[in-house]
């Protein structure tokens, strides 16, 4: 889900399938808008990362070549709060995007190839989450690499890297918002200056609001629920 430390789980896969140097790899971005995926160009381990996905053709192209799933779950009140405050999206946008990647997820949820984390758990702040993550995917790592993984995508490391992102080659600027996206790592401008505030939506969201994100995205919004509630 949007706002639901993705990128970071995403970034641990990567530095996990770096750690495995025999291992070959290539990282891609995946969403409504992209192109499908070339999978002619596949060799060794494709990496995706997607927050929404529409059409059910591509969907079900991922999911019938994916042999392992990282799914990262907030509270959709919480995503929809952090699209507004980070991104500047309006409320509508906002409930979109989120309504779309709760679908994805609630789609896959109980799929035996995923693994589920739960934002409101901190298990980005956690460098034993490195390990089940490799242990998941099939890879083994010792304690101090799963420790260094974690130490670089600290929240303090991270804002270090993206403060360089005017400075690194191959860097993208979104025309209108001037945001800066590294396509490497996913890693955008929007991704500094947060503080990973749990429960921000009730301080936020007016009751018209929350009567809408209950409509928009129903069954979704209750499986995620449950799935926050129960562990």
């Amino acid at each position: 889900m949007y706002a639901s430390a993705s990128t970071w789980a995403f970034n641990v896969v990567r530095q996990i399938l770096q750690a495995n140097e025999a291992q070959s790899f290539r990282a891609v971005f995946t969403s409504g808008t992209e192109r499908p995926i070339d999978w002619s160009q596949a060799n060794g381990v494709t990496v995706i990362k997607s927050h929404e996905i529409t059409g059910d053709d591509r969907i079900l192209d991922i999911a019938r070549r994916c042999s392992k799933l990282v799914i990262t779950l907030r509270d959709p009140r919480d995503c929809i709060v952090s699209l507004m405050q980070a991104q500047n999206f309006d409320f509508l946008r906002a409930l979109t995007l989120v309504e779309q990647s709760a679908a994805l997820c609630a789609s896959f949820a109980k799929d035996r190839r995923a693994k589920i984390f739960r934002y409101e758990t901190d298990f980005s702040q956690r460098s034993e989450t490195v390990i089940e993550i490799a242990d998941h995917l099939g890879y083994k790592i010792e304690k101090h690499v799963a420790e260094a993984i974690h130490h670089a995508l600290t929240r303090g490391e991270v804002e270090k890297y993206i403060h360089k992102l005017p400075h690194k080659h191959g860097i993208l600027r979104d025309r209108i918002s001037g945001d800066l996206l590294d396509p490497e790592t996913q890693w955008h401008s929007h991704h500094a200056g947060r503080n990973g505030e749990i429960g921000k939506w009730e301080k936020v969201l007016s009751p018209e609001q929350l009567t809408a994100i209950t409509s928009r995205l129903g069954s979704y919004s209750s499986l995620i629920q449950a799935r926050i509630s129960s562990g």
